[in-house]
């Protein structure tokens, strides 16, 4: 087992235990538009959907907010790439317990073994 696998493990066990309390789950519908006709002004849009769990409401602190362009009310949310069933994107949009949200910026962790997602709600 590498140390990308002994690292999902452990979270996944504190999310399934100590995390349990702040663990959520989501669901995305991803709509892509391809094949724009001008002539009909129409495109083929096909939907994919994918779902995942993790710490979805973290907040950003003041220095983020004032420096880097965060908004206030935008959330964190860490969720374990072996959980999600499709590679997050920004612009997706995540529905959740608490409402629908949209991911505006994506970070992996250096192991691969967690994405940190910027949330905005809808």
């Amino acid at each position: 087992m590498g140390i990308r696998d002994e690292i999902q493990a452990e979270i996944a066990e504190a999310f399934n235990e100590d995390l349990a309390d702040a663990v959520h789950s989501f669901i995305c519908e991803r709509i892509t538009k391809s094949n724009w006709d001008p002539k009909t002004e129409t495109y083929i849009e096909s939907k994919e959907v994918y779902t995942g769990r993790g710490v979805l409401f973290g907040s950003y602190n003041q220095y983020e907010v004032q420096t880097l362009g965060v908004l206030a009310t935008d959330k964190k949310a860490t969720v374990l790439q072996n959980e999600v069933t499709m590679v997050p994107k920004i612009d997706d949009s995540w529905t959740t317990g608490q409402g629908l949200y949209r991911v505006m910026n994506i970070q992996q962790d250096p192991a691969g073994a967690i994405w940190k997602c910027q949330l905005r709600k809808v």
